[in-house]
This record gives structure tokens, C-alpha cells and sequence, in this order.
């Protein structure tokens, strides 16, 4: 059985009146909030007290941050119902300061962070690991298309089909994914359901050993960074393994525009020695909770040829 923290949001809520600036911290407020939001992410797991409880589990709590980063108090704003569960989540925030210190921007002596936390506990399985991680159901008939020139190989599940996209842009292969049956729907105005694409990296030097491979909190800073230039938003975060590597995959609300408020993004990102490996799926808002799960199986059914 796996256990994986679904969301993990912050938001500021409040801060108060004015005081020297701090040497050590962030530039601003923004990048205040995006350092806390990746330290918060990298710091927690599923709480062993929630174990025996099930479905998903929420609760929101109220910690109070002076300007040094330290944490000077944390209480439950909204109970998950069950104190083991409050108290273990409280003690996870504890373990996880001092926070950064506050940038010049903030002027306050402190301020009060809203910290709005779901866990999601999956059922008991066979062995292989959770059903999103195995791939397609036994009773549902994968399709694959291969990339022949470049080794990139997709396996989705039926009814969704693969094949080449119109053109490859940037990457140095590109496959499309497309679901004939109408689900999970397209977004307003999207071109595709999904697209797999592979960038190969650049040759290396004679004699030069290849870069190590990004540990999750690089890639959540670099995924962070393309969608603040995109001014989207980010919902939710996991990470995953294939290839013996670790992906991280995510949930993105796009910025402002028409028909933007009803549609989130999936991605999922793999770094390999030979490139890197980018997933994109575009769906309505109300059908993502259901088209997760599929998006994740082809995500699982990608694969990479060695050259």
C-alpha cells in the first residue's frame, strides 16, 4: 500500500505592522510564498495515525510566523475529525521550520499562513504497487505507437488511441494522444487531449560524465517557474517512478483567458540520461477527478528505447 499527500496549498492571510528588513530571505512576498509552498510540499508525508481511516482526509491549519522564519504557533483551523490525525499534522509543520525569513516587502513582525491539507490513503492491492502505477486494467485492451527514429514508445488504454502529432516543434519526437469516445473531453478550444514528447539531450563532451538527475525539489522549482511565465497556477503535485527514475507530475489551473476558468492541464515530466520525457493533457475542470486516473496510466505506458 502507498500513501501520498493529494494537495498542499498555502495561503497568505495576513500580515501585520512594519519592522527592519531581514538580511537571508527571499526578494519579495511572492517568492516568500512559492519558497514556503516548496518547503512545505518537500517536508510531508501521509500521517501514520490516518491509517486506519478511509478516503480522503482534510483538515486546514493556522500557523503564525514571526520574521525570522520560526514558527511561534500552530493551531486547527478546520479538524479532520479525528485529534491523532490534528495533532500528527500539527507536529509535521512543527518539524518542518524555521521557515525563510521574511523579504523587505514584508514588513511586518509577523504574519499568519492559512495551510489547507488533503491526504488521500489508497486502498489495499495487489502486489505491483497501486492501479495507477500498473497500468490499464487487465479487462481494458492498450494500443501502443513507437516513435521509430527516436525510440519513444507510448502504451495507452482502450479507447484511447496514439499516434504521430501533425508536427513536432521543438521536441525530436512527439506522439498524440486523442480519445474517440468523447472522455475525458478536450478543453475548450484545445487542439489535442495529450501529447508525449521527448527532447534529447545534447551530446556530451569527450570525456564529460552526464549531469545527476534533479532531485524533486529542483524539478517542482523549474515546473513552478514555466507556469508563473505562463501566470497559471498549480494545484496539485506528485512524484512517480519509470525507468528508475522519479518524474514529478501536476495539475495546472492556466491563466486568465476564454474558456480557461473550466479547464486544468496535466503534466508529467521525466528526466533521463538520454533527454527528457514531457506529458501535456488539456481536460474540462469537471471531468480532470476522473481523467487522472487514465492520464496517469498512459503516463505509466511511456517508454524510452536505448539508443
Amino acid at each position: 500500500m502507498r500513501w501520498r499527500m493529494l494537495a498542499c496549498s498555502l495561503t497568505l492571510t495576513l500580515a501585520c505592522t512594519g519592522s527592519p528588513v531581514f538580511a537571508a530571505a527571499p526578494a519579495n512576498q511572492a517568492e516568500w510564498s512559492r519558497a514556503v509552498q516548496r518547503h512545505m510540499i518537500s517536508s510531508f508525508m501521509f500521517p501514520p495515525e490516518a491509517r486506519r481511516l478511509n478516503g480522503p482526509i482534510s483538515l486546514s491549519l493556522k500557523i503564525i510566523v514571526l520574521r525570522d522564519g520560526s514558527i511561534a504557533h500552530i493551531s486547527v483551523d478546520r479538524s479532520s475529525g479525528d485529534d491523532a490525525v490534528d495533532l500528527a499534522a500539527t507536529r509535521m509543520v512543527k518539524r518542518a521550520g524555521p521557515l525563510p525569513a521574511f523579504p523587505a516587502d514584508m514588513t511586518g513582525e509577523k504574519t499568519t499562513l492559512s495551510l489547507p491539507l488533503r491526504f488521500h490513503q489508497a486502498q489495499a492491492e495487489p502486489a505491483g504497487g497501486r492501479a495507477e502505477d500498473r497500468g490499464p486494467p487487465v479487462d481494458i485492451v492498450p494500443r501502443r505507437y513507437a516513435d521509430a527514429a527516436s525510440g519513444l514508445a507510448v502504451t495507452v488504454p482502450s479507447p484511447l488511441r496514439a499516434g504521430p502529432a501533425p508536427e513536432r516543434g521543438r521536441f525530436d519526437a512527439l506522439i498524440e494522444i486523442s480519445g474517440p469516445n468523447g472522455f475525458p473531453p478536450r478543453a475548450q478550444d484545445a487542439k489535442y487531449l495529450c501529447r508525449v514528447g521527448f527532447l534529447a539531450a545534447p551530446p556530451l563532451a569527450r570525456g564529460a560524465k552526464a549531469p545527476a538527475a534533479p532531485t524533486w525539489q529542483a524539478q517542482v522549482k523549474a515546473a513552478e517557474r514555466r507556469q508563473r511565465q505562463r501566470r497559471a497556477s498549480i494545484e496539485l503535485y506528485d512524484h512517480y517512478m519509470l525507468a528508475g527514475r522519479q518524474g514529478i507530475d501536476y495539475v495546472v489551473a492556466p491563466g486568465a483567458g476564454p474558456g480557461h476558468a473550466d479547464t486544468l492541464e496535466y503534466y508529467a515530466e521525466l528526466p533521463l540520461p538520454q533527454g527528457r520525457i514531457r506529458m501535456a493533457c488539456a481536460t474540462q475542470r469537471d471531468a480532470m477527478p476522473a481523467a487522472l486516473a487514465m492520464f496517469r496510466q498512459v503516463r505509466d505506458g511511456i517508454a524510452l528505447a536505448p539508443r
